[in-house]
């Protein structure tokens, strides 16, 4: 029988999400407090450029971290930089400026890669090493966040296609919050799905599974929080993934996808990013590694009970 790795038989999905999947409170606090650690340094005086506020994201900031594979991200959102022009041109010396500042951490922090974008390292919280981000980005909107008061801020990206990349950082805040607020019991079947993701070796990436699970559960018209039935929810998500060539997922939450960038499916659109799809595609259609993936959630979905 196929199943979860780890899992007994015959025991309730809920139990061994408790026991396996689920993080343990006082290493998520260990964790958190550590990353904190990091942003605090960041703001500190070692800093020229004015860092205003940050967002923590990655699977840490947005509640969905898997027992022992937590991963953030530090969005640390400069008030001294006002156009995202601005911040492309000064993109290269704020990356070092971070990186200098990261080699003062008290914490074992390795593996530091630059990449145009960000500062990605591993630290090393109670013998376990975690994944870091750290991203420069700049507020691009103004709390409301109303298709209508969006829209400008879409139109430059689309205008600008140069420059996609930057506000694609930039609106990441717009990607935590859309998990973040999600429920528990929604967390708890994102969780689920992305062990089985780890333990099976496929290639959907994590904001893809937490995207998946949330519009499975949209689309059982949204039951009582209280009242969803994690095997009921999984069977929804792996029903999805067994038809990838009807795989639609999209919102139009911040903009109207039709009115930027409509791909053929398979298809998980970023609900804060217009051209981000989350499924990989070649010129001669699904990618081959998602057909793996579609295979085995097929043999999955028969034996889920």
């Amino acid at each position: 029988m196929v199943d979860f790795v780890q899992r007994n038989s015959g025991e309730p999905l809920d139990s061994f999400i408790d026991r396996v999947v689920n993080p343990g409170s006082k290493y998520v606090k260990r964790t958190k407090s550590v990353i904190h650690t990091v942003a605090k340094l960041m703001k500190s005086n070692s800093v020229d450029h004015k860092i205003g506020s940050t967002v923590k994201g990655g699977s840490l900031g947005k509640g969905t971290a898997v027992k022992y594979r937590a991963d953030a991200d530090l969005l640390f959102v400069y008030t001294d930089i006002t156009s995202v022009e601005m911040l492309k041109s000064k993109l290269p010396d704020l990356l070092k400026e971070l990186h200098s500042v990261l080699a003062l951490s008290k914490h074992k922090v390795t593996t530091v890669k630059p990449t145009p974008y960000t500062i990605q390292f591993t630290i090393k919280v109670k013998g376990r090493l975690n994944e870091v981000d750290l991203l420069p980005i700049i507020q691009l909107d103004t709390g409301d966040r109303s298709i209508e008061t969006m829209k400008p801020i879409y139109d430059q990206m689309e205008a600008n296609e140069d420059l996609r990349e930057f506000y694609f950082k930039c609106l990441a805040q717009l990607q935590v919050d859309f998990v973040k607020r999600k429920d528990e019991q929604i967390k708890r079947s994102i969780r689920l799905l992305k062990y089985w993701i780890k333990t099976q070796k496929h290639v959907l990436k994590s904001y893809a599974a937490e995207l998946l699970v949330i519009k499975a559960y949209e689309e059982m018209s949204k039951p009582t929080t209280g009242k969803i039935q994690t095997l009921n929810l999984m069977k929804a998500v792996f029903t999805k993934l067994s038809d990838l060539k009807n795989l639609k997922v999209s919102w139009d939450t911040y903009y109207t996808p039709s009115s930027y960038y409509q791909p053929d499916p398979p298809y998980i659109l970023d609900p804060a990013f217009p051209y981000h799809n989350l499924t990989k595609q070649t010129s001669k259609g699904i990618d081959g590694k998602y057909v793996h993936l579609e295979r085995d959630a097929k043999k999955f979905l028969a034996n889920l009970k």
